[in-house]
């Protein structure tokens, strides 16, 4: 089992260490451009260059989707896009960035419990286990060794609201999970950029939020890391190997960003790797190892109301039949 999925754990630590470049990356740009014009630059870019990948692929075909599905990839563009980037950059107005993390470390654990409650995936003790061991690994990085910082934890309205914001991405990755056994993960990508971008252009306008501050030539590397590896890379791989290896064990894979985090920071910021990042990192390694050998079942969805129905109309022909 583990060897036939390698590959997709490989697109989902791929997609992880390249988030890890984000706040390496949004503490530049901070300085050069505001949060929502950032946001709805990045995904405009990822749609973009998506669209084109698309077309080139599968011409004007590949774009076609239902739409019921198209409802659903607008949501998902307001859950994982919009508010969760929104919801963050507002939480970070109110709230220090270190708990911010320590909120942001719960994040898998909340996906593995909406998935058991909304598709029913079922993770076995084993994987339980290791959520667990990687979520102290997280936050044991976060608090720097002392947890003293999770003992003393207040919660303000920006705690709440990066909470909330963490809520957002777990939905999103349950609703990419089903939405992927009908439309590949280019195509995903693609519609919740545009429309996540979207929202984020006419929330900045009417906010009068959008500014550039600055843009050098370094501002502009920045910002193309961002858009085309943490953007298109990271998206579709994430949204293409969730559908694989499923949400639960999938989204343990988040609990390494910080960990990628930290090491970007010591190799491009002359930032200082202590000892509590290292027994941190080796906690969520573990407790990811934990998790993917974990053996997981999905209980089987009842019968919508539509089978029903079609099931009710096939008896009543075969009783006109008979």
């Amino acid at each position: 089992m583990l060897k036939g999925k390698f590959k997709y754990y490989l697109l989902l630590l791929l997609a992880c260490f390249i988030w890890g470049t984000t706040p390496l990356c949004g503490r530049v740009l901070r300085d050069s451009m505001s949060p929502m014009l950032i946001t709805s630059a990045r995904f405009y870019v990822v749609a973009l260059i998506l669209f084109s990948i698309i077309l080139l692929l599968h011409g004007k075909k590949g774009l076609l989707v239902s739409r019921q599905d198209l409802k659903i990839l607008f949501i998902m563009s307001v859950v994982g896009i919009f508010l969760h980037n929104s919801l963050l950059f507002e939480g970070l107005r109110y709230t220090p960035a270190s708990n911010a993390a320590i909120i942001e470390s719960i994040g898998p654990s909340v996906t593995s419990i909406l998935a058991f409650f909304f598709i029913g995936e079922r993770l076995s003790s084993s994987g339980w286990l290791g959520i667990f061991v990687s979520c102290f690994g997280a936050i044991f990085i976060v608090c720097k060794g002392s947890f003293c910082t999770l003992i003393n934890f207040e919660f303000n309205i920006g705690e709440l609201l990066v909470l909330f914001c963490e809520i957002m991405w777990s939905f999103y990755v349950i609703i990419s999970w089903r939405l992927s056994q009908n439309i590949s993960a280019l195509v995903v990508t693609a519609y919740t950029g545009l429309f996540g971008a979207t929202m984020c252009l006419i929330t900045g306008l009417s906010m009068n939020s959008l500014h550039v501050y600055r843009f050098s030539l370094s501002d502009a590397g920045y910002f193309f890391v961002l858009s085309v590896f943490a953007g298109v890379i990271s998206f579709a791989s994430w949204n293409f190997a969730i559908a694989k290896v499923g949400a639960s064990k999938g989204s343990t894979f988040i609990y390494l960003v910080p960990v990628f985090g930290v090491m970007f920071g010591v190799l491009l910021l002359d930032e200082i790797f202590s000892m509590y990042e290292l027994i941190g990192a080796i906690f969520v390694v573990l407790g990811m190892f934990f998790s993917i050998r974990a053996k997981t079942s999905t209980k089987q969805n009842r019968r919508s109301i539509k089978d029903l129905k079609q099931e009710i109309i096939q008896k009543q022909k075969m009783k006109k039949t008979s």
